[in-house]
């Protein structure tokens, strides 16, 4: 009877063993066939934004627009009131009323002179807009790519909640939108990549903005050799 219980329990000792050799290999096995964890990364997107040379110098260009285009209407407005007074001081009626019509139709063409300009500088400035976000993407994926983040996104929770009293949206309304809004609760300082794409970009766009060789400037060729005189006879 001793030499049976020996056996037997030597039998359910081996079992129990070879259970939890086969649970260990198991969970092994799923350790090793789970992916690996998703590095996320954050960004301030208006700190790049507001940093980027981008943007200024498409700045520098649209307040030069804007220069010109306020100086050809201050030009324009001064030829209608000039106009204006040559009415006032016409010598009889019909050549007032001449005056009029054409004063009448200068100002027209002045007020959609101003709409046009007016869309030409807002399209510029959405253009600016679209460039910026297109290389921030662009210039995310390669910061990825070369630090190993899998995902970059926006800390849109840098930022308290911003209520306008002077709205007329209630307070609480615009409140929810911004909470409904919102993406990102917290992200750790470990995370953010704010300056290491901003860097990247600045440097991307000041290589970009170097003169090539082709664009420098070609040496001036030296002047040819003067013809030889003929020989006198």
């Amino acid at each position: 009877m001793s030499t049976q219980r020996t056996f037997a329990g030597i039998f359910v000792a081996a079992i129990a063993g070879a259970m939890v050799t086969a649970a260990s290999y198991n969970a092994g096995a799923s350790a090793r066939m789970a992916p690996a964890p998703t590095r996320v990364a954050t960004v301030d997107l208006v700190k790049v934004i507001e940093r980027l040379n981008e943007r200024s110098d498409w700045e520098v260009q649209i307040t030069a627009l804007g220069k010109k285009i306020q100086d050809e209407f201050t030009a324009k407005r001064k030829g209608v009131e000039e106009m204006a007074r040559s009415m006032e001081g016409a010598a009889n009626d019909q050549e007032r009323m001449a005056i009029r019509d054409k004063l009448a139709f200068e100002q027209l063409q002045t007020e959609q002179w101003e709409k046009i300009k007016k869309i030409e500088v807002d399209r510029e400035r959405a253009l600016m807009w679209q460039s910026m976000y297109r290389n921030v993407r662009a210039e995310s994926q390669k910061l990825a790519d070369a630090d190993g983040w899998d995902v970059i996104m926006v800390n849109d929770g840098v930022t308290d909640i911003q209520l306008q009293r002077d709205s007329k949206t209630p307070l609480e309304a615009q409140a929810q939108e911004q909470i409904v809004r919102r993406r990102v609760l917290f992200a750790a300082k470990s995370t953010d990549v704010t300056d290491q794409l901003v860097v990247r970009m600045n440097n991307a766009r000041g290589t970009a903005n170097k003169p090539t060789t082709s664009d420098a400037t070609a040496p001036v060729p030296a002047p040819a050799a003067p013809a030889a005189k003929p020989a006198a006879k």
